[in-house]
């Protein structure tokens, strides 16, 4: 598995019809050496498919992820295609936090791709939730009160909609974690077509799949008093070294983020964004810049501002 960023946001999930299950359930996928899961039961109800205390456990031993309770709501075309969609969803959910890629996984998701995609263009809608989840990669930590990720057919024939929210957001032995937002959000857009590619490059061989070209018509991350919003265009890998993105960028109490960057040493960012701060619009508590995003350089105005 390769490591990249721990922090991205690229997630795919589904759900539908399922008997309840018995305590600890070994369920039948993904295949063997991309991941093990488990629940200890498994409920359906009006609102949808409910698993308790699920796990997702990558085969190298130091990353999983654990949930208290995950909630699909959508359809599939069978049983054991709601399980795999439900699995798949909580491995993108891992591996998208950790920036873990296997490829023993992407073959798998590329199917799993697949039938969201037949989904979508039959006019189903996907909704999931995960509540009090725990990511782990060796000694690092990441804790999520609720995460929550949305998708459905578009008005255009050949794109989906898709919304993601995360709140309650915790960091430990993570690096720059003083950084990192406790809440964010985005909605866009992307052609339905490019989802298998993308799921398989999150959660399997991260330069195999090709670029998915995503609208965003908003994102927004914060932190206390500091908010972060946007919108673009951007184009999705599973690896964050390919991943561009373009549009317009606010920054809201721009000085409390400089000096948050200070106390974490890292200096060369917080020149970057005082740099940035000369060559920025202000609008009260806001900074705004036309941006662009690719090689981990954030360029703000033909400024470069190196960010990883």
């Amino acid at each position: 598995m390769k490591q990249n960023s721990p922090f991205s946001l690229h997630l795919l999930g589904v759900v539908s019809l399922c008997a309840i299950a018995p305590a600890e359930t070994a369920l039948a996928a993904p295949p063997a050496g991309c991941a093990t899961v488990h629940a200890s039961s498994e409920e359906d109800t009006p609102k949808g498919l409910i698993y308790h205390d699920l796990s997702v456990n990558a085969p190298n031993g130091i990353t999983s992820l654990h949930v208290k309770k995950l909630v699909f709501a959508g359809r599939a075309s069978s049983a054991q295609a709601t399980q795999d969609l439900a699995q798949a969803a909580s491995l993108l959910l891992v591996s998208a936090m950790t920036g873990q890629h296997n490829a023993a996984c992407t073959q798998w998701l590329t199917e799993q791709g697949k039938q969201v995609v037949a989904g979508l263009q039959s006019g189903a809608a996907y909704d999931l939730t995960w509540n009090n989840a725990t990511i782990e990669h060796g000694a690092a930590h990441v804790n999520v009160a609720t995460a929550r990720y949305q998708m459905q057919g578009a008005a255009g024939p050949h794109t989906s909609s898709a919304s993601l929210s995360m709140s309650g957001l915790s960091f430990h032995n993570v690096a720059n974690q003083q950084l990192l937002p406790s809440a964010a959000q985005a909605t866009f857009s992307l052609p339905t077509a490019e989802i298998p590619a993308l799921i398989s490059a999150v959660g399997g061989r991260s330069t195999a799949a090709p670029a998915v070209h995503a609208t965003i018509s908003n994102f927004e991350a914060s932190e206390g008093t500091v908010r972060l919003q946007g919108h673009g265009q951007a184009t999705l890998t599973g690896d964050v070294a390919a991943t561009s993105a373009s549009g317009h960028l606010e920054i809201t109490n721009l000085e409390e983020l400089i000096e948050k960057a200070r106390t974490a040493r890292q200096m060369k960012l917080a020149a970057g964004l005082v740099l940035g701060r000369l060559v920025s619009h202000r609008s009260g508590e806001q900074n705004t810049w036309d941006t662009t995003w690719t090689g981990g350089v954030l360029t703000v105005n033909g400024f470069p501002l190196p960010i990883k």
